[in-house]
């Protein structure tokens, strides 16, 4: 918990000079790097303290529906917690705020109520349209600390909506501006962040398209984070060489036709065996086999990683 408690630092002195609800942006951006690091204790942590800035605001604006967004809040966090501890507090937290939203006695025994179905995304068209004008902005490259909080603002918005495409989709495009900016800047932990991130996405996934999707993602970031570390081992190889007077000012890292062999041969079957199970991939998703598809994805992934 002493981790947990330094990643969130400067967000709960926020908080305390300002309140909660005027901190709320900071514990959103506290919720992306939970996720980008896959650490599951912080994410539940600021899954909690969601849950305590919409019992503020309910409580202020003394709107049920507030409430409710704090109880599926609380209830998410528990369901993904693992901390026996911090389940008490959050079962805790979930009866307040049910007692608030009902306006009266304790109904600790009571279960949850999911909200209404006119609340959840009825298709993935309606999906799709809520993120048109963000991936915009993210195409032209737009403001990437604001897009951010939008798109983590939208994985909040699934939770309480019970929508697990939108969550989904939201954590895939927060994915996706991690990705945009390691490729563009060649930075490592960027791409380390994209992976997890599309690896989050990918665990919460319920539909076989989404997944497959997700994959893709996996497969191109991992093997953008393979160029980058050749070009980079090729680049300090190079400065040795140069230091140690193996090489000339004027020549060039990556010339000599000896350049690289070792490995080179198996590499070259890696790189045919991975196209093999992409194409069957492709094949197969263009043929509806989903499943075959996922299989031929996977195995892809497991050669990237492994390669």
């Amino acid at each position: 918990m002493l981790r947990v408690c330094q990643k969130l630092r400067a967000a709960d002195a926020r908080s305390k000079r300002h309140g909660l609800v005027r901190a709320e942006t900071d514990y959103l951006r506290a919720l992306q790097d939970a996720m980008a690091d896959m650490d599951r204790c912080a994410e539940v942590e600021v899954l909690k303290t969601l849950g305590d800035v919409n019992l503020e605001k309910g409580r202020l604006e003394k709107n049920p529906e507030i409430f409710d967004r704090a109880m599926v809040l609380y209830r998410t966090a528990l369901l993904r917690c693992k901390d026996a501890g911090v389940g008490d507090s959050l079962e805790h937290r979930y009866h307040y705020a049910e007692k608030l939203r009902l306006g009266k006695g304790s109904t600790a025994t009571s279960s949850y109520e999911p909200l209404s179905n006119a609340k959840r995304m009825s298709s993935l068209a309606k999906v799709a349209e809520k993120f048109q004008h963000l991936d915009r902005r993210l195409t032209v490259g737009g403001n990437e600390k604001s897009l951010l909080i939008e798109y983590t603002k939208l994985v909040i918005e699934g939770i309480v909506n019970d929508d697990n495409t939108l969550e989904v989709e939201a954590i895939k495009s927060v994915g996706d501006v991690y990705l945009k900016r390691g490729t563009e800047t060649r930075d490592a932990p960027c791409l380390t962040k994209a992976t997890a991130l599309y690896n989050t996405a990918l665990a919460r996934c319920e539909r076989v398209q989404g997944k497959v999707v997700l994959i893709h993602r996996l497969l191109y970031t991992a093997k953008t984070r393979q160029g980058t570390k050749r070009s980079r081992n090729k680049s300090r190889r190079y400065r040795v060489q140069q230091q140690q007077g193996h090489v000339r000012p004027r020549d060039f890292p990556g010339t000599s036709p000896n350049a690289d062999v070792i490995g080179d041969s198996k590499g070259r079957r890696s790189d045919k065996s991975y196209q093999e199970h992409l194409t069957t991939g492709d094949r197969a998703l263009a043929d509806g086999k989903l499943d075959v598809a996922e299989q031929n994805f996977a195995s892809a992934l497991r050669l990237i990683h492994g390669a």
